[in-house]
């Protein structure tokens, strides 16, 4: 438990096109993505070990309509 404490980074949450995205990184290549749709609360959590492909399912998430659910 303390090993996650000490090696753990989280980021203040931003709102991009309607969603809410909260990053949190462990030991660098370790990536939590929380999406939450300002709208409806859909909430989709996501765990990546590649940012690239973080950084892809965070611009496929933005292009989807927050006021729809969708399947992610």
């Amino acid at each position: 438990m303390l090993d996650i404490r000490n090696n753990s980074r989280s980021f203040s949450p931003v709102v991009r096109n309607g969603w809410a995205i909260k990053f949190s990184v462990y030991r660098e290549d370790n990536i939590l993505l929380i999406f939450t749709s300002c709208f409806t609360g859909q909430t989709i959590v996501r765990y990546f070990t590649s940012e690239e492909d973080a950084v892809e399912y965070i611009n496929f998430v933005c292009e989807q309509n927050p006021q729809m659910p969708i399947e992610a």
